[in-house]
């Protein structure tokens, strides 16, 4: 797989972590959940809702467009098909299922017809990535995701630290 195929489905699973707090977030504060990591269905228990069960909420909890609601379903299929095919040797093998998440995602996302079939790809998972983000942080009323002052896990240098072990981690997937 390429340097490029890479950088993508990492920045898919990056963004899903991001849109999974944030979606934590949102119920936990609907609900009155005081610690969501504590949570028997919001942490990470045996009995947690899994990333598509939170995306599920999100999109029954909201006034979502058609259009929305499809961007946001396919996001969650392209990622389970990332999970699913980690050992992909390209980023068109990686989609498999028989919902034509690649199709979708061009016709949502028109490319120059001269670009190559897995370049589309790459540029058209990168304006899905965006979209659903801001889709999500505008229905979340969440303009970042904030990490609390009181864990020092996800200080300033820890997160330098996390950063340089995830560039680090890509020399080693060429």
């Amino acid at each position: 797989m390429e340097i490029s195929e890479v950088k993508v489905r990492n920045e898919f699973f990056v963004s899903a972590l991001f849109i999974e707090s944030t979606i934590t977030d949102y119920i936990s504060e609907r609900l009155n959940i005081s610690n969501p990591i504590d949570s028997e269905f919001l942490g990470n228990h045996e009995k947690a809702l899994s990333f598509n069960q939170k995306m599920d909420v999100l999109i029954e909890s909201g006034n979502f467009s058609i259009i929305d609601k499809s961007k946001l379903s396919v996001f969650r299929g392209i990622y389970k098909e990332f999970v699913i095919n980690i050992d992909a040797l390209s980023l068109e093998e990686s989609f498999s299922s028989p919902d034509n998440n690649d199709d979708f995602l061009l016709i949502l996302y028109p490319q120059n017809e001269y670009l190559p079939r897995e370049e589309k790809l790459i540029n058209a998972c990168y304006q899905l990535i965006g979209e659903v983000s801001e889709l999500v942080a505008l229905h979340t009323e969440k303009a970042e995701v904030k990490m609390p002052r009181k864990n020092r896990f996800f200080s300033a240098e820890n997160m330098k630290i996390g950063k340089f072990a995830m560039l680090f981690s890509f020399l080693f997937m060429t």
